[in-house]
């Protein structure tokens, strides 16, 4: 009798090297995410020339330092959002966009230099990028053939196309120091959808295949893509959410909230104890938490970059309440 088996296991072989947008069904780079427990996140976003020019004074020695102090265990950073500046160079951006290196991404490359300080402190590194252009700038929404507008704009799969060779370029040039990826603005009311999804997860995969990513489709807690790994988990007010489960319909269950007032804000909204007992039993029932926390801006109230004392307090106990559970 012919053995069938044989042609299954091919067509298997095919399927997931042709569609790798199904390689985050509990996917198993997650689990050093799932064993840290819990990250911070930092809006770091320059809306200015004046903002622009301090990403140059970003102390990362310090922020490491502090994000060593409570027991991070990774960094999400902001490469940028809705201004149109960046953190690190691009060199595919500027090429599309006409605009000359410095301009609008910083010839810093802040990523890097962050992957470098958390290195040796065994903190990883995750980027966040919306999933189209700056919509204040309109001549990248034209470059990228988005339509010009200050709003989200509907994604078109050619335009994802030329987005993700950006994407692409930041992947490649970070390689395995790059952990992982938050992509904002998978709305349904944009189009995202499981083919755009797909076109970015390639790109972000290009330089690490084990990089985990998510697509944030607005304020839930949901299974959004089958190209993610892990929930995007956008949160306002997190305390009545609580995994029973690692897996939530085969992603690695994931929160992102925000300890201030508003997201980047450095004052604090909640108690450190409320804090604390949340974190506790998220983490106890395989859950992953990250921590929106407002950088600094002013060197009067720290280096530029640091985390505020009052978050970092909170920051703290929830550390030792997620080593004492």
């Amino acid at each position: 009798m012919r053995d069938r088996s044989i042609p299954l296991i091919l067509f298997t072989l095919v399927l997931t090297f042709t569609f790798p947008l199904f390689a985050g069904d509990r996917s198993p780079h997650t689990d050093w995410f799932q064993k840290a427990g819990y990250g911070v996140f930092i809006h770091f976003l320059p809306d200015d020339e004046a903002s622009f020019a301090k990403v140059k004074d970003f102390d990362v020695g310090y922020l490491a330092d502090q994000l060593e102090s409570v027991g991070a265990g990774y960094l999400i950073l902001t490469l940028g959002q809705n201004s149109g500046y960046f953190n690190p160079p691009n060199s595919s951006y500027d090429a599309a966009t006409g605009y000359r290196p410095g301009e609008r991404c910083s010839t810093r490359d802040l990523p890097m230099e962050l992957f470098e300080a958390l290195r040796s402190k065994g903190i990883r590194l995750m980027l966040y990028l919306p999933s189209q252009t700056p919509n204040e700038d309109g001549r990248a929404q034209a470059a990228f053939g988005f339509p010009v507008g200050k709003k989200d704009q509907p994604i078109a799969i050619e335009s994802a196309r030329k987005w993700a060779r950006v994407i692409r370029e930041w992947s490649v040039r970070y390689g395995d120091k790059l952990s992982g990826w938050w992509f904002d603005g998978g709305y349904d009311h944009v189009g995202f959808n499981e083919e755009i999804a797909g076109i970015y997860a390639e790109a972000a995969r290009a330089g690490n295949p084990s990089s985990i990513i998510t697509f944030n489709p607005g304020i839930k807690l949901v299974r959004h893509t089958q190209a993610e790994d892990y929930t995007a988990g956008e949160l306002q007010e997190p305390f009545d959410f609580i995994p029973t489960s690692r897996w939530l319909d085969g992603s690695q269950w994931q929160a992102l909230t925000y300890l201030g007032s508003h997201w980047s804000a450095r004052d604090v909204r909640y108690p450190a104890e409320r804090w604390a007992e949340w974190a506790k039993k998220v983490v106890s029932g395989g859950g992953v938490i990250s921590f929106d926390s407002g950088p600094s801006w002013d060197s009067s109230q720290g280096p530029i970059g640091s985390l505020a004392e009052p978050q970092m307090e909170i920051l703290g106990e929830i550390s030792t309440a997620l080593k004492n559970r």
